[in-house]
């Protein structure tokens, strides 16, 4: 699991932190990660690193929580869709209308924190990319906000949602999306507002749907034994590096999602915008459509939560 050879206040200590990624390491999400670690390791003066294990082809992404769990790594990165079925709480991440340092004056980090740790055995330190929207893409126009008779492929984020505007779910590993789209399989899918250029899907898409729904929740966790193992200074480097990373991921997030929408537009990729009460309606579909999911898996729990998200 974790290789301690010192503690961190020891001139000769030096840690070794298993490290696995629900990405490639070449996505943006792990470009995102890296500012992270790399500012770790520079600020540790190379006391700590990070061993990188790989990402969803040594473990598939499902199976992560369980390997950090389990102690088989010591940090990964992954979004609370892939821990809901072991924390359906995690579903409700996505919903939060606040950013990662907002999170904190709101007492919505600690919740999870506590949830995480008493559930999973798991330290959440924090989440980076946050603010990010997630939009559906689409291979023909729709003039309503109206899935009938289209396939869309679908994460748990956001497979209620398609669900409740009519559509059908389809449910494809991000390696089979493009042939997917090309041949007709699906006519669209979700995703952020940044990536589907690395993956090629602009290629196979027409038209993006506008507005934006939920946000990315893309969590740093750590198995709870290794960070017992850490001494106090290098917990609180930890703790101070991911609260500067939340704001440079989200302005380096920001920049990317522009630059990729100025892309896609250069392209010729159309803009379907619901607005007004189309819009309203849109979005309160999205929202409803997760929330009804949470509330019968915890119905304590998720009123809790919409507390804490209404202050």
């Amino acid at each position: 699991m974790l290789l301690v050879l010192g503690v961190l206040c020891d001139k000769a200590a030096a840690i070794s932190l298993k490290t696995i990624t629900f990405t490639t390491k070449s996505s943006v999400w792990s470009k995102n990660f890296e500012i992270f670690t790399n500012m770790i390791e520079k600020e540790s003066d190379g006391k700590i690193k990070f061993q990188f294990v790989g990402g969803p082809e040594s473990i598939p992404p499902f199976e992560q929580i369980e390997a950090l769990k389990n102690g088989v790594v010591d940090v990964a990165l992954l979004p609370g869709a892939y821990f809901v079925p072991q924390l359906p709480e995690a579903d409700a991440m996505k919903l939060s209308p606040y950013l990662p340092w907002e999170e904190r004056k709101k007492g919505v980090f600690q919740f999870y924190q506590g949830l995480i740790c008493e559930r999973l055995g798991i330290y959440y330190l924090g989440k980076i990319t946050g603010g990010t929207k997630y939009h559906f893409y689409l291979k023909r126009p729709i003039n309503k906000p109206n899935f009938k008779g289209l396939k869309i492929r679908v994460t748990p984020i956001y497979e209620p949602f398609v669900r409740a505007l009519g559509g059908t779910p389809v449910t494809l590993a991000p390696s089979e999306v493009y042939i997917a789209l090309e041949r007709g399989v699906v006519d669209g899918f979700g995703w952020p507002s940044i990536g589907i250029t690395d993956l090629g899907w602009h290629e196979v898409t027409k038209y993006v749907v506008h507005p934006g729904f939920y946000q990315t929740d893309v969590c740093i966790l750590i198995n709870l034994k290794t960070w017992k193992k850490l001494d106090g200074s290098a917990k609180s480097l930890f703790h101070n590096v991911i609260e500067k990373t939340e704001r440079l991921s989200y302005a380096l997030s920001q920049q990317m999602a522009n630059e990729e929408k100025e892309f896609l537009m250069n392209r010729g990729i159309g803009v379907i915008n619901f607005s007004g009460e189309e819009g309203e309606y849109f979005l309160n579909i999205a929202n409803k459509a997760a929330w009804d999911r949470i509330t019968v898996k915890n119905p304590s729990n998720a009123l809790k939560i919409k507390q804490l998200y209404s202050q």
